[in-house]
């Protein structure tokens, strides 16, 4: 079975599409690394949030400003997501919006796949309900703080040990999980409304834009929210 676990960073949540780095871990089915974790750095070519750019960004700018933008990556991020037998993210819905707008922007087909959301899952167990945002379900399953926060690639390994925990804990096999939270699955691309729907005067109530995000519980989680958002 290979799993792949991801995260994003933007480097202005008011601007879709501004991801500066995507990091990811690949396991077998026993949580066993395939291939050492990985953060790959692109440059977002927009104006940076003081605060991300001060407070949240884990490299020298210069690195980033060096690195080749979206394009780059594009069709390595593709072919990583794709070929995943199971993707787990934390939060999801926030990169697989950045992700739609990085290929809007860009001029590219966004990749389809389906993506379980471990913080629908953690919500929906009995265990740890007191738990929120990945740092802190991490301490609460894992009994530890996890490293490297707000560091894709730190954050998608967080993110590996947190399932590793939650199926220890509930004697969930991981080849079970799409089955079992068939609910927690998400589409990185929305389906289309049927024609009916479309043509609805109805005005409907937006979701929160991608970069409402609070994966992290800690002091200054508003004005990490600012920055990421």
């Amino acid at each position: 079975m290979n799993i792949l676990f991801f995260d994003m960073e933007f480097a202005n949540g008011k601007i879709p599409g501004s991801v500066y780095s995507f990091g990811y871990v690949r396991t077998n089915g026993k949580f066993k690394l395939t291939e050492p974790q990985t953060d790959l750095l692109m440059n977002p070519e927009c104006e940076w949030n003081e605060y991300v750019r001060h407070r949240i960004l884990a490299y020298p700018m210069h690195l980033v400003k060096e690195a080749s933008p979206f394009p780059g990556h594009y069709k390595r991020i593709c072919k990583l997501l794709r070929r995943a037998d199971l993707v787990v993210g934390f939060a999801v819905s926030n990169d697989t919006a950045a992700l739609r707008k990085d290929c809007e922007r860009y001029g590219y087909k966004p990749p389809v796949f389906q993506c379980l959301d471990l913080e629908r899952v953690c919500k929906k167990l009995p265990l740890h309900r007191e738990a929120h945002g990945l740092s802190g379900c991490v301490k609460a399953w894992c009994r530890f703080i996890p490293e490297n926060q707000h560091r894709s690639d730190g954050d998608a390994y967080a993110t590996m040990l947190l399932l590793k925990a939650v199926c220890e804990q509930t004697g969930v096999r991981p080849k079970e999980l799409k089955k079992k939270f068939s609910d927690c699955m998400i589409p990185s691309v929305p389906p289309q409304a049927p024609a009916a729907e479309k043509n609805d005067p109805t005005p409907i109530k937006p979701d929160r834009p991608y970069y409402y995000r609070r994966r992290h519980t800690h002091k200054s989680d508003e004005q990490t929210s600012a920055g990421k958002e």
